[in-house]
């Protein structure tokens, strides 16, 4: 017999208290992407014109320890206020510290439910990036 839990899938997951969007010194730290696969576009530059060209994202293909993930949250709108989301939407929200610079920037993406293997495998690895910050008080 199994006492295995099952896995809840991310929007199933509630965190305690919750994370403002942006930065509270400095505006215009706050994204909007309408895809994961346009968030998880990786860093591109264009060099063919008089001016360097930037596709992608750093807070996704980025060093994880410049641009560390400190919080997420998934959330399935239609199912917490069906009245406001009467079709299908998901958000992630993303919070990051950027540690070199030290402030915080935030990401808002409509995912679907299909996404959810990539943003598992994804955070994950960001994930480590902070056990191992933590790592001496969690042996």
């Amino acid at each position: 017999m199994s006492t295995a839990q099952p896995v809840k899938h991310l929007w199933e997951v509630e965190h305690p208290y919750r994370c403002e969007f942006g930065n509270f010194y400095e505006r215009g730290l706050h994204s909007h992407y309408d895809s994961w696969a346009e968030f998880s576009r990786p860093v591109e530059y264009d060099r063919s014109g008089p001016q360097l060209r930037q596709t992608g994202t750093l807070l996704y293909s980025g060093d994880p320890d410049l641009n560390c993930l400190y919080r997420w949250d998934w959330q399935a709108l239609h199912l917490t206020d069906p009245g406001l989301f009467p079709e299908t939407y998901h958000r992630l929200s993303l919070f990051f510290i950027m540690q070199g610079k030290a402030y915080n920037q935030s990401v808002e993406i409509a995912v679907a439910e299909a996404d959810e293997p990539a943003i598992r495998a994804w955070i994950a690895e960001r994930a480590a990036t902070m056990r191992s910050i933590w790592d001496p008080f969690l042996q």
